[in-house]
């Protein structure tokens, strides 16, 4: 296996959870066309001048990264867009569109948006993990990523061998503490043989200067905090761009008309 053997795992890991990507079309599509189509009904420079219907988006954290991705793509279609927190974003009205990207769906911030605008005609669309939110139950249509559990894998024994080794020379102000070395060398050096309370209490004992002692012998998580969720929810509105592309008769080269160019000279 490659020296980089742990991001190849994750990398694995990542795209199940963007092939597992693919069902969620399959068994979502009449709830996708709903939100695809709440979408289209907003004012599009394109197509008029008149400008009625702003779309909203907003996210906490990460998934607030994917919001934002999202919310460019929709500005290079036309539409008329803003960023919730954003300072130059104006107030939401009626007949306005709002689209959050949570997972939870609990968030603070996400909450609380949804209880600062129950306007009569505002329209909720949401990108959420959890069916059962409060933000999934409020909003007029939804997808539902629905990620895989998070995988683990537990570190080979040569590298649990290597880390133990590089102990001592690493940490100066040890190297000559005989009573130290002793410890680390009688460490275990498989991940299976950390079973018994006499051993963790030998690491618990170890100088906390020294870290990631006891962390060598767990597993390690391949996909981070909702990384999942993100990444597909990243995906899935990229691919729903070509969707709104098509019924808006537009291409690529439209699309640029409306890209920033100032910025990439900086």
């Amino acid at each position: 296996m490659s020296e980089l053997k742990y991001m190849d795992l994750s990398l694995d890991e990542i795209l199940k959870n963007l092939n597992r990507s693919k069902s969620v079309i399959a068994n979502q599509e009449e709830e996708i066309i709903q939100f695809r189509d709440i979408i289209l009904t907003a004012s599009n420079k394109r197509t008029s001048n008149e400008r009625r219907t702003t779309i909203f988006l907003a996210g906490a954290g990460r998934s607030g990264f994917v919001a934002k991705a999202f919310a460019m793509r929709l500005m290079h279609l036309g539409f008329y867009v803003y960023v919730f927190n954003e300072t130059i974003a104006p107030p939401v009205n009626d007949g306005d569109i709002i689209i959050i990207v949570s997972k939870s769906g609990k968030s603070n911030s996400i909450t609380q948006i949804v209880e600062d605008s129950k306007l009569d005609h505002v329209k909720f669309l949401a990108v959420c993990g959890n069916t059962e939110s409060q933000l999934a139950q409020t909003a007029d249509a939804r997808i539902v990523i629905d990620s895989l559990p998070q995988s683990l894998v537990n570190l080979e024994d040569s590298d649990i061998r290597t880390f133990i080794e590089s102990l001592p020379g690493a940490f100066v102000n040890f190297e000559n503490d005989d009573e130290l070395r002793e410890k680390i060398d009688s460490l275990p050096k498989k991940s299976a043989d950390l079973t018994n309370r006499k051993l963790q209490d030998s690491i618990d004992d170890l100088p906390s200067q020294i870290s990631g002692i006891s962390n060598i012998y767990r597993p390690l998580e391949l996909i981070l905090m909702g990384t999942a969720f993100e990444l597909s929810a990243l995906v899935l509105l990229d691919a729903l761009v070509a969707e709104l592309m098509q019924k808006l008769n537009l291409r690529e080269k439209d699309l640029k008309a409306y890209h920033d160019v100032l910025s990439s000279s900086i």
